[in-house]
Order: C-alpha cells, then sequence, then structure tokens
C-alpha cells in the first residue's frame, strides 16, 4: 500500500490568462498493488511544442499517449524507460513534421516518476524541473543554453536523468523552458516553496507575463492520511474484480488515466475530453475494472420478482436471515478476493523479476568470456545493467541483484578503461566571495593559482618532505589595480603561463597577461616587471598564452592567428611572427587552452582539439570516450619543455574526469574519483598540471586546489 499520496495540478497560460484546460500535460497514476504500480510508479508528463502555427491539441494528445505507452511497455528500468519514452516522442514529432512541414514542431519534454519514495526525472529538449524537499529547492538541470537540441529536429536530443529521493513531503514543478527567459529563477523557485499546490499556481499565475504561453505542472507529495491508505485499499479491491469498499482516489487536474487503461478506453477517454473541453479542467476518472462492473450489474426485473415470490411461499424464515448472511459474507469475500488478486499479482512480479534477472546474469556471463571484443562487451554489460536495474525496481532490497550490478559496473568500468582515484588530498582551500581559480602554474616546489573572479595571482610553496602546502605560505605576486614601476597599472588576469630559458631569455619565470596588453614578468630579485613586447597595440582579443624554449605564443581570437615572440634582452621587442604557415589564419574564438610540446595543441569548447607542426595543421581526430563524450573541457596538458609526456591530458568537468590519450588521438583510458565526494568536486575543475615524474596529478577546482596520485594501469 503507497505511503506516499499526491496532490496534482497544471497550469496553462496564454498571454497572462489562465487557460481552463492544460493539454499538454498528463498524469498516470497506477492502481495500487500492480505489478505497474510496483514496477514503474506513477508518471507525469508536461510537453511544450512550437512553430510557425499553433500545436493542435491532437498532436499533444498523440505524443502524450506516445510517452505513456512506451513508458509502462518498456522491459528495462525506469530511467530506460523514461529514455525510450522521450526518444519515441521525439520520433513520432519528426515523423509528424516530415508529413505536415507546414504544421511543423519543435518542443521540449520533462517527465517525472515517483515509485515509492524515489523520484526520477527525464529531460529532453528545453525543459525544466524544480524539486523541493529537504528544506532545499534543486534545478534540474542547472542551466539551459541555446545549444539543446529540441525533440523534432533532424538530430536526437540528449537525455538528461535525474535521480533523488523524497523522505517525507516534496513539491516537483515542471516548467515549459519559457519560464527561465521571463521569470528570475528565484522567484520561480518560490512556487515550489508554497504551502499547498493551489497556493504554488496562484503563485506562478501571477508570475506569468504578458504575451508568452506557459505551462506547468505541479505535484505534491506527502505522506498518506488513513483516509487515504483506506482509499488506496479501495482501489485495490477494485482490481481484484470486487465494489471498493470506499471511494477510489480520484486526482483532478490533469486527468487520471490508469496505466492498464486499452486502446478503446483512451480513446473513449479523448473523446469525453474533447467533449467537455472549455468547460472544466477537473476531470474525475476511475478506473473500474469490468469484473467489478459485472459483480455488482442487477438482474432482470422479471427474474428477481419470480425469486422472491418463491423464497416467500417456500422458506420465509430463510429470506429474513439472508442479509445477515450477505453482511457477514461479503466483507469476507472483499478480503478473501484482495488477498488472492495481491498474491496473484506478487507472483506476476516475482516471475518478471526472475527473468529480468537471468537475463542479467546471462548478459554479464557473455560479455566476461574470454576474447569477447570491448565494443560487444560494452552493448552486452549495457543490457545486462538495464535487466539488472529492472529487478531491482520489482525487488529493491534483493542483495543478489544489487551484487550483480555492482560487479556489471566494475567489469563497465574495466571494458571503459577507467581507473579510480582512491582520494583527492586538499592542498589548499580556495573560493570565498567573488572567487574563481581558473589557471594553475606548477612548478618545483612553487604553486601559482590564477583568481580571475579576484584578479589576482597568488603563489604557494610546496613542503618537499610531505607534498602539502604550510598555513599561511600563501603571497600574492600580481593583482589588478597595482601600479607597475613604469607607472601603468594591472588590468584584469586573463593568463598566466610558466616561460623556461632560450634564446636570449635568460631565466625561468612566471609570464602573467592582463588586459591592458602588458606582459608582466614574476622575478625573485625584482618582483612583478613589464616586459617589452612589439606590436602589442595590434592585438585584437588575446586570450591564450604558453611558451616553449624561450619563445612566447598568443592566441589573438581576433585576428584569427597564433602570434609567435622571439625572446630578446628586455623581453620581446621584436615583432612577431604569425606561426600559422602562409600567413593562415582560423577561427579561434571557441580556442580555451593552449599546450605546446613541439607541436602546438589547441582545445576548443566542444571538446575538439586541433594540433600543430612548423605553422601546419596535422591532421588530428580526437576519439571520444566509450562511455560518454566530452562535455565540459577546461583544459589540456601536453607535457613540459623537455617533452617527455607521450599522452594528452585533458580535463573534463561535466564528466568529473581527466582523459588520457596518445599524441595519435587514441583515447587511452579516463581517471576518475571512486568518492562520490571527490567525484563531485571535480565537476567544477578548471586546470590540471602533471607531475610526469612524480606520478601526481595537481587539479584546480573552484573552491580548492587538490592532489592525487596517479594509478598505474594493470
Amino acid at each position: 500500500m503507497a505511503r506516499l499520496h499526491t496532490t496534482v495540478e497544471s497550469l496553462f497560460v496564454i498571454d497572462g490568462v489562465r487557460q481552463p484546460r492544460a493539454v499538454n500535460a498528463r498524469v498516470v497514476e497506477p492502481l495500487p498493488a500492480t505489478s505497474q504500480a510496483v514496477a514503474k510508479g506513477n508518471l507525469y508528463v508536461l510537453l511544450e511544442l512550437g512553430g510557425a502555427t499553433q500545436p493542435t491539441p491532437a498532436l499533444f494528445r498523440l505524443l502524450l499517449n506516445t510517452v505513456q505507452g512506451v513508458y509502462y511497455d518498456a522491459t528495462g528500468g525506469i530511467t530506460g524507460g523514461i529514455t525510450e519514452a522521450i526518444l519515441a516522442a521525439h520520433q513520432a514529432l519528426e515523423q509528424h513534421n516530415a508529413v505536415h512541414p507546414n504544421e511543423a514542431q519543435l518542443g521540449g519534454i520533462s517527465c517525472a516518476v515517483l515509485r515509492g519514495e524515489e523520484l526520477y526525472l527525464g529531460i529532453g529538449g528545453p525543459a525544466v524541473v524544480l524539486v523541493h524537499t529537504a528544506n532545499r529547492v534543486d534545478q534540474f538541470p542547472a542551466e539551459l543554453n541555446d545549444s539543446v537540441i529540441p525533440l523534432g529536429n533532424h538530430d536526437a536530443p540528449a537525455i538528461e536523468l535525474f535521480r533523488t529521493s523524497i523522505d517525507s513531503t516534496g513539491t516537483v514543478v515542471q516548467l515549459s523552458s519559457e519560464w527561465l527567459a521571463r521569470v528570475p529563477a528565484p522567484k520561480l523557485a518560490t512556487a515550489a516553496l508554497a504551502p499547498d499546490i493551489a497556493s504554488g499556481a496562484e503563485y506562478l499565475e501571477a508570475l506569468a507575463p504578458s504575451r508568452a504561453v506557459l505551462s506547468a505542472l505541479l505535484t505534491y507529495i506527502a505522506p498518506a492520511t488513513p483516509e487515504q491508505l483506506a482509499a488506496s485499499a479501495a482501489a485495490a479491491s477494485a482490481a481484484a474484480g470486487l465494489p471498493p469498499a470506499a471511494p477510489a482516489k480520484v486526482v483532478e487536474e490533469p486527468a487520471v488515466v490508469d496505466a492498464s487503461t486499452s486502446d478503446e478506453d483512451t480513446d473513449a477517454k479523448d473523446e469525453v475530453e474533447a467533449a467537455t473541453e472549455g468547460e472544466d479542467d477537473s476531470v474525475d476518472v476511475v478506473a473500474v475494472p469490468a469484473a467489478a462492473v459485472a459483480a455488482t450489474s442487477p438482474a432482470p426485473a422479471a427474474t428477481l420478482a419470480d425469486d422472491s415470490a418463491a423464497s416467500e411461499a417456500e422458506e420465509p424464515p430463510r429470506r429474513r436471515r439472508w442479509p445477515w448472511l450477505l453482511a457477514l459474507l461479503i466483507p469476507l469475500l472483499i478480503v478473501a478476493a484482495v488477498a488472492i488478486a495481491l498474491w496473484v499479482d506478487q507472483q506476476r512480479t516475482m516471475a518478471e523479476f526472475q527473468t529480468q534477472l537471468q537475463g542479467a546474469q546471462a548478459a554479464y556471463a557473455a560479455a566476461s568470456a574470454d576474447g569477447v571484443p570491448e565494443d560487444t562487451a560494452r552493448t552486452q554489460l549495457a543490457e545486462a545493467k538495464d535487466r539488472a536495474n529492472a529487478a531491482l525496481a520489482l525487488v529493491p532490497n534483493d542483495e543478489a541483484t544489487a551484487g550483480l550490478l555492482a560487479d556489471i559496473q566494475t567489469k563497465l568500468d574495466e571494458v571503459n578503461h577507467i581507473v579510480p582515484l582512491y582520494k583527492l588530498v586538499t592542498l589548499q582551500p580556495l573560493g570565498g566571495e567573488g572567487s574563481q581559480p581558473t589557471n594553475l602554474v606548477v612548478e618545483g616546489p612553487r604553486v601559482s593559482i590564477l583568481d580571475q573572479g579576484q584578479d589576482r595571482v597568488t603563489r604557494y610553496g610546496l613542503d618537499e618532505i610531505s607534498g602539502l602546502i604550510p598555513e599561511a605560505s600563501g603571497g600574492v605576486l600580481a593583482e589588478r589595480g597595482q601600479i607597475l614601476p613604469d607607472g601603468q597599472i594591472v588590468g584584469e588576469l586573463l593568463d598566466m603561463t610558466w616561460a623556461e630559458t632560450g634564446g636570449d631569455r635568460r631565466t625561468s619565470n612566471l609570464l602573467i597577461l592582463d588586459s591592458n596588453r602588458n606582459l608582466l614578468q614574476v622575478d625573485s630579485a625584482t618582483g612583478l616587471q613589464p616586459l617589452a613586447v612589439a606590436n602589442r597595440d595590434q592585438w585584437q582579443n588575446p586570450t591564450v598564452i604558453a611558451s616553449y624554449n624561450g619563445n612566447f605564443y598568443l592566441v589573438d581570437a581576433g585576428q584569427g592567428r597564433i602570434l609567435r615572440y622571439r625572446p630578446t634582452a628586455d623581453g620581446y621587442s621584436n615583432p612577431p611572427e604569425n606561426y600559422l604557415e602562409g600567413d593562415a589564419t582560423l577561427d579561434l574564438s571557441g580556442a580555451i587552452d593552449m599546450a605546446i610540446d613541439g607541436n602546438i595543441w589547441l582545445l576548443y569548447q566542444d571538446g575538439t582539439v586541433q594540433t600543430f607542426l612548423e605553422g601546419r595543421q596535422v591532421p588530428f581526430v580526437l576519439q571520444q570516450p566509450p562511455d560518454s563524450p566530452i562535455s565540459e573541457p577546461q583544459a589540456i596538458y601536453a607535457g613540459s619543455d623537455a617533452g617527455i609526456s607521450e599522452s594528452l591530458f585533458i580535463t573534463d568537468a561535466g564528466g568529473a574526469r581527466i582523459l588520457e590519450y596518445d599524441k595519435e588521438g587514441n583515447y587511452l583510458r579516463q581517471y576518475r574519483p571512486v568518492d562520490r565526494a571527490d567525484l563531485e568536486k571535480l565537476r567544477s575543475m578548471t586546470d590540471v598540471q602533471v607531475d610526469e615524474i612524480g606520478g601526481t596529478f595537481y587539479i584546480l577546482t573552484s573552491d580548492a586546489l587538490y592532489s592525487t596520485d596517479i594509478p598505474q594501469p594493470s
């Protein structure tokens, strides 16, 4: 019997006016104790469409029916079912657009599934969900941007999946994407904090601006009262084929659809919706099985009269005792019928559980056999994982299934060459108001950190024995507003690099670039000094710097050039060369980091890498990791000036991992923390330095500097 009770309300606002019906929302709450309720839980869907013409209610129904049908028919677990359902809706919309190009629509969808106390979210295309639980409001996804692929596009959208728990009470607010463009996020969060669902909907209605089409689906979750538990028991009685002992639960707005409803029932319901459209948005639908209807249908009147007369003539006392017998037998029959129905459903659940578990075991065994190609093993392990999750959804506390799932994940990590990082050691806490650490240079026992938020470069000293940074060891090397010896003022700090000796450069120093086109050198004897740099007034948009063999390299995205300066006695006073052969230009607007080991390596925001040798671009394709593509690259490391590294290292903050490639672009392995807390720390990575000899990663994040040993791959 359900421990949690839901209250649902939808909102559909056009030009600031609330509409009587929300045609783009669907709520499915299967009857309690059914296999659908146990395995798949309740489904809450909000769909948004937009195009040159207004989407029709029929199109909304088509897509919502597709999501509902595919989700409950999917053989995998909850997350797999959500993914299949959203992709099926995308394909249905894509087919609609191909057949009706003049009525083409693009859209976004959010699916929320509540099973027990677990809440699963799936989002495809532009959409957002707010979840209030445990005294906090979380937004999923954390940000929306223009690069999100919508439903109905030629390319399939990326499906984002989330999972959380509802301990006692909570509110789920599914919003169309336009809300974030029209209303500040803190105000939207207030709707999730409303004391009741009606107040939350009214608050959103008040926030809705004019000249916009906005929609929302609000679900309030709370512990079930005794009356609500009794209603669930009545629904179970109805499922067993007997009349309910108490009124069944009714969800008002939008209509409740039982997941077991047939196609004919769905069509009939659509006709009712069409007939009542424009009257009242509150629709009561109670699913009563046909067996219950038959059991309560009266016999023909003539038959009743004949039976009554015979009974009165032959056995008057028995007729008077009949109501008492009914009063005693009916409750017993109801209890027995409910028990039988629950037992039958339990047997079906266990049979399905065994099927999924055995399928998971077989797929895992096949993937673990000797000589299986990695691509084949990945496919088999993905199937094993889906089946094990489906089995665990049916029997959540089964230890054997949980153990199998752990074994599958271990094998999958092995096939995907995932090397565990066991401990991140905190070298220096960072952060604070306005802080934004972005760049890291580790040179021997000295560590320099550029904080673009505070416009400051701070140097720390590593203890040679412990490898840790002693307390109070930091000193500010440069900061915005500082007056230089030549009277110039330090501007915003953009980037920094370590410059080794070479050519006319006689010392190794830290170089810092600021927004005033100053190239600053940190010298242990003279402090911060500006260097002479030729033609710096011609720079258009300097973004990234690097040094190699004494030379100074600058990415000028405005010119589309990589400028190379040869060292002079006073800095870099000779005019620069365009490093690119034939004075070529490139689109460098997306370049975010540069590394040099003889070749120049450029990392772009989309995760691609370009490499150049002696001014010529070398054909190079970075192989995507087998488990998931690079989603948020931050930095690239190609080795020191000595060129001893045979690998490229790329930080992927979105995947909370450090990726290692050979210098032909072939994926080798990835390093990812085992501890969940450490995993979250890497989601805010901004830079990495690699001590190849000592076998250490130095990892800079938004709130600290960490170190960790580099495990030796087996």
